[in-house]
């Protein structure tokens, strides 16, 4: 039988409330068949209608039991095609720690899920599953969000159950500017990421072994070589060409004074102010008052001259004529 199908099969054992033993045993059988389970077939809604969470989280939580179970037994085995039973790939395994991640950040935003359960089945996904922690590191944001009346402890508690050396770059610079997160946890994302940096360019990021991170975890990191130096070449790209722009400001600059001190140099010169324009001479200075009483003077009296005398011509002057006011 599919997953899917024993997943119809519990709820309707949860809604009619069956023996303990049934819905146990169909637990079981789920178990067997993780790894070709879905999103969906872990949605089992929680029939008890006391305030409680909104899906089934227990029985999830002994299911993934199960899985494990048979996982560290060394129970369960594949048929392959040379009629042989062996273990089954990790492939299997990493899907299902993938659908475990998925499913914590699907009921994380369930106000009424209490830490304790948020925790004790977020540690029942084993590490060698989760390559990188970007599942559990989306899965602890949305429970945060969810409930922001939580206190230090429990915050921390949250965040433990994260590995912040296996955050990818861009987890990092989200956790980095995340203020749900403890200062804790974010000074230890940027130690990492830090350090993984520095690592990279000093090239001894080449799988040997080093005493500051494990090999086990060195491993996680050698994928990602090829889109880090990428982008190393890509950033020295950016800056030679800015470096080439940087020099071309300079030498037009250098153009642009050359061509101001010649043209300073050219209206200095007495060449240079008789063919200026009328623009480029300087303001004349302001009349002062004196001179235009002078020149109104002037205007008044056209035959005084500046001295005070006036001019003397000599010309036939006609005798002067008596000439009667009336007063009329």
């Amino acid at each position: 039988m599919s997953v899917s199908f024993l997943s119809m099969l519990l709820r309707a054992a949860l809604y009619l409330e069956t023996t303990v033993a049934c819905r146990l045993d169909l637990e079981k059988r789920m178990g067997m068949q993780l790894g070709q389970a879905v999103l969906d077939d872990l949605l089992i809604p929680s029939y008890s209608f006391t305030g409680d969470t909104l899906f089934d989280v227990d029985s999830v939580q002994r299911i993934m039991t199960n899985f494990l179970d048979y996982e560290m037994s060394g129970t369960r085995y594949v048929f392959n095609g040379d009629d042989d039973y062996v273990s089954p790939p990790q492939s299997e395994l990493e899907r299902v720690g993938k659908l475990m991640e998925n499913y914590l950040a699907e009921i994380a935003s369930d106000r009424n899920l209490p830490v304790s359960k948020f925790n004790s089945l977020a540690e029942l996904i084993p590490e060698q599953s989760r390559v990188t922690e970007d599942g559990m590191y989306r899965a602890i944001d949305i429970y945060l969000k969810a409930h922001p009346a939580l206190s230090d402890m429990e915050r921390k508690k949250v965040c433990s159950l994260m590995d912040c050396q296996k955050l990818s770059r861009e987890a990092c610079a989200h956790a980095a500017q995340n203020d749900r997160l403890p200062v804790q946890t974010v000074v230890q994302v940027l130690y990492y990421e830090q350090q993984r940096f520095r690592e990279v360019m000093n090239g001894s990021l080449s799988g040997n072994e080093s005493p500051a991170i494990p090999s086990v975890k060195m491993n996680l990191y050698s994928n990602d070589m090829h889109p880090i130096s990428d982008e190393l070449s890509s950033l020295r790209r950016e800056n030679d060409e800015l470096k080439l722009e940087l020099v071309k400001m300079k030498m037009k600059l250098k153009e642009i004074e050359r061509s101001n001190t010649g043209r300073s140099t050219a209206a200095n010169s007495p060449i240079g102010t008789i063919m200026s324009s009328p623009a480029d001479k300087p303001p004349q200075p302001r009349k002062s008052f004196m001179n235009s009483v002078s020149k109104k003077l002037g205007r008044l009296y056209p035959f005084v001259r500046s001295d005070g005398m006036t001019p003397s011509y000599k010309t036939r002057t006609k005798p002067a004529k008596d000439r009667r006011h009336s007063i009329s």
